[in-house]
């Protein structure tokens, strides 16, 4: 039994609340890593096959999205934050790859 104000918006903030994780960045790596090497080929759990990278991300993305937009009762995965994830990661790689930008050398 809810006995005041605090105990409401506590409970509220547990479920309304946001989200902390990495699986956001872990998608901009998968997509980054799709960009990179769209002819790698990844072994996917229970696919017994290997399937290229270039046709297995955007399913991925395209699972993600579906499931964002469903927004199944309970679900606590944050679908919109890997797609923000994906965007991201597409983005940078755009950028980086156009500027032929790098952070480092390899000989000084």
């Amino acid at each position: 039994k809810i006995t005041s104000q605090a105990q409401a918006n506590t409970l509220g903030s547990i479920y309304y609340g946001g989200m902390l994780g990495a699986s956001g960045a872990i998608f901009g790596l998968l997509v980054a890593f799709g960009m990179l090497y769209p002819n790698a080929e990844l072994y996917i759990m229970f696919i017994p096959v290997p399937v290229k990278a270039k046709y297995i991300i955007p399913v991925y993305i395209l699972i993600e999205l579906s499931l964002g937009v469903a927004q199944f009762e309970g679900d606590s995965i944050a679908h919109y934050a890997h797609l923000g994830g994906a965007l991201i990661g597409f983005i940078l790689v755009k950028i980086w790859k156009d500027k032929q930008t790098t952070f480092y050398t390899y000989y000084e």
